[in-house]
C-alpha cells in the first residue's frame, strides 16, 4: 500500500466482528452512514422507536446522524461498512433493510477483504461506484416493529413483547396499560400504523425470528410464542416471512 494511499482518507470502510447469541452494539450518531448485516443468525436493529428483524439474505441501512442498537440471536460474524457523507445522499434518508443479492453479497465480501475504499485508485473506485448503483437498486419489505411512544401503548406493547404468549386477550392488557380497548386500538393505529391485532401478531413473529436463530426447534418457538400447533405456526410464519420456520432457521449462505 502507497503512503500516499494510506494518508487519504476512504469513502468506505469495512469491519467484520465475531459474536454469540445475545451479544449487544450501541453506536451514537456518526457521521458516517452504515450498512449492517451477519453472515449467520439474526441480527434485531433498533433505530429511535423502530425495531427491524434481519436474517442473514438481507441488510439494514442505518443513515448517518442516527444512533441505533445491535443485538445478535444465534452466533455468526456481525459485519458494518461505514459509508461517508458524501455517498450517503445517494440513499434513503430513513433506516431500510435492503436483500443481500448474490451480486451484491460478492461486492461486499471483496470490500470487506480490502478493509476500505478510496476512489483516488482506480480499482476501488470501479468497486465502490458498482456497489453503490446495488445499493441503490435493491429493496425489500422489512420485517418492521414500530414502537408506540404513548405511555399506555409503551405499556402494552412491553407486556405483549416479554411473553407473547401468556400475556392474554386485548382487554387484560388494555387494563394493565390503564387504557380502554378502544382507545389502545386507536394509539396503535395512530402510532404505528397497526391495528393493535397485526402489531401483536408481528411482534410474535420477531420473537420467534430471534427463537429460530438461537436454536430452539420449531415446535419449542410455536408454542412459546402462543400457538396451539405447530401446523398452525408453519402456516402463520410462512404466511408474514415467504418462508418456513425451519428453512428460515437454516439459511443458505
Amino acid at each position: 500500500m502507497s503512503k500516499s494511499r494510506q494518508r487519504a482518507k476512504p469513502q468506505l470502510r469495512a469491519v467484520s466482528i465475531g459474536f454469540g447469541s445475545g451479544f449487544n452494539w450501541s453506536s451514537q450518531a456518526s457521521e458516517w452512514g452504515q450498512l449492517i448485516w451477519a453472515s449467520r443468525g439474526v441480527i434485531t436493529v433498533n433505530v429511535g422507536d423502530a425495531l427491524w428483524v434481519v436474517p442473514p439474505e438481507q441488510a439494514v441501512w442505518v443513515p448517518r446522524t442516527l444512533a441505533h442498537d445491535v443485538r445478535m440471536a444465534g452466533k455468526g460474524v456481525l459485519r458494518r461498512v461505514y459509508l461517508v457523507k458524501a455517498l450517503c445522499r445517494r440513499l434513503p434518508r430513513e433506516p431500510r433493510v435492503i436483500s443481500v443479492a448474490p451480486l451484491l453479497r460478492e461486492l461486499l465480501r471483496r470490500a470487506l477483504h480490502l478493509g476500505a475504499l478510496h476512489r483516488a485508485v482506480p480499482a476501488e473506485a470501479r468497486l465502490l461506484a458498482l456497489l453503490l448503483d446495488e445499493l441503490v437498486v435493491v429493496r425489500v419489505a422489512p420485517v418492521e416493529l414500530p414502537v408506540p411512544t404513548d405511555p399506555r401503548a409503551r405499556r402494552a406493547a412491553e407486556r405483549v413483547r416479554a411473553d407473547p404468549a401468556h400475556a392474554g386477550d386485548t382487554a387484560r392488557i388494555a387494563r394493565h396499560a390503564n387504557a380502554s380497548v378502544r382507545t389502545l386500538e386507536r394509539l396503535f393505529r395512530a402510532e404505528t400504523g397497526l391495528s393493535f391485532g397485526a402489531w401483536r401478531q408481528r411482534a410474535r413473529l420477531v420473537h420467534a425470528m430471534t427463537m429460530l436463530a438461537d436454536g430452539a426447534s420449531v415446535t419449542q418457538v410455536g408454542f412459546a410464542v402462543g400457538y396451539a400447533s405447530t401446523s398452525a405456526f408453519v402456516a402463520a410464519f410462512r404466511r408474514a416471512a415467504g418462508v418456513t420456520p425451519g428453512k428460515y432457521a437454516r439459511p443458505s449462505n
